[in-house]
């Protein structure tokens, strides 16, 4: 069975009931259901908690991300030098943001990252992409 990884894109789409929300709602789901981890990187974790901080404040976010560890299982995976280095190496050959670079290093052969940036995510040659709804403008 396939393992999932969100970019920041999706947990902040499920936090705040975003377009596309439904099918990482559904990724939870599954993986609860099949006694799988749905994964992230703490980069891009950190990533939607600077975005919901400026959006709700320290201590709502403190709320939100807690419940959301609680109630989802959320697998939150940390970074040492050697991911950082593939990291880096992934941003310098594929020209993709560095916080996403994370995410694409935790992506093994049966894994999938769920996104809407299929731009960045789109460069890597045979990865497998859930996709969400495109953002709107």
């Amino acid at each position: 069975m396939r393992v999932h990884v969100l970019d920041a894109n999706a947990l902040y789409r499920f936090m705040t009931k975003g377009d596309g929300f439904e099918t990482v709602r559904d990724v939870f789901k599954q993986a609860r259901e099949a006694d799988l981890h749905v994964m992230m990187s703490v980069v891009a974790w950190g990533e939607v908690y600077y975005t919901l901080v400026k959006r709700f404040g320290i201590a709502k976010t403190e709320n939100m991300m807690a419940q959301t560890i609680q109630i989802t299982g959320l697998d939150l995976v940390p970074v040492d030098e050697a991911d950082a280095r593939k990291a880096a190496e992934l941003k310098a050959n594929y020209n993709i943001p560095y916080a996403d670079a994370f995410t694409v290093a935790l992506i093994g052969s049966q894994h999938v990252v769920v996104t809407a940036d299929f731009e960045h995510f789109g460069r890597i040659p045979k990865l497998r992409i859930l996709k969400l709804p495109p953002h709107k403008n």
